[in-house]
């Protein structure tokens, strides 16, 4: 029994290997994405359209034949890739991928999100021309974590000033906005606060030292006597 599972297992392995090779729709990673598409520079590898997906996305699912035609009548024309956004997650954030599946054109450095409806013909005119209609957007160079930061700061500035319009004050994407003012603000408290001055001690006054009374010897004393004896005989 194990060994008709294995069997198994392995022929869907082959036939989904097969399916991939024989797919004109290219699959783009976050190592591959710039190095083909060039989409940030001004591509020289022409115009791509580009699907992005997650593989638990049930409309992602059902798109997924149609989406093969669509590669086929625009091989030679535009470029036709897709990318599993989960896998990639930079690249989800840099075009602020909000739904799967999301299809994007890009060209000579900037970026159409096709808003039609999901058909072979639909798909394929606006890859072909139509999207020259839509307002375009500018593609945001790749970057590092800091770059990542970037882009959720600007996605979550845009988000606030939809949420401040709508009378929403509290929202994750205003806090996100306001955040980096509330830090600069402490930081300038903290570095400008004026710091108080340190308490004088009062000094104990000392008690003024005792002279030391000296008790004169006997044997001296007693010379003073005789002393005064003789100078009183003297007298006499």
């Amino acid at each position: 029994m194990w060994s008709k599972i294995v069997s198994l297992l392995v022929l869907v392995v082959l036939a989904v290997a097969a399916a991939a090779a024989n797919s004109d729709v290219v699959i783009l990673t976050t190592k591959n994405f710039e190095h083909l598409t060039q989409a940030s520079t001004g591509a020289t590898t022409g115009d791509w359209l580009v699907k992005f997906y997650a593989p638990w996305c049930g409309h992602c699912k059902k798109m997924e034949p149609m989406y093969e035609e669509v590669a086929k009548r625009l091989k030679g024309e535009v470029n036709v890739a897709k990318v599993d956004v989960p896998a990639n997650r930079e690249l989800g954030t840099r075009f602020d991928i909000k739904g799967f599946p999301s299809l994007m054109l890009l060209s000579k450095g900037k970026m159409y999100a096709y808003k039609g409806r999901r058909t072979v013909d639909d798909i394929a005119e606006f890859a072909r021309g139509g999207y020259q209609v839509h307002q375009p957007e500018v593609v945001q160079p790749p970057a590092g974590i800091f770059g990542e930061i970037g882009y959720v700061y600007r996605h979550a500035y845009k988000q606030a000033g939809q949420d401040l319009r709508k009378g929403n004050f509290f929202t994750v994407d205003v806090f996100l906005t306001f955040l980096p003012l509330l830090f600069v603000i402490l930081l300038v408290v903290v570095l400008f606060a004026p710091t108080p001055a340190p308490r004088a001690h009062k000094k104990r006054a000392q008690p003024a030292a005792e002279a030391p009374v000296t008790s004169q010897p006997e044997d001296d004393a007693a010379d003073e006597d005789e002393g005064n004896d003789d100078d009183k005989k003297k007298n006499e």
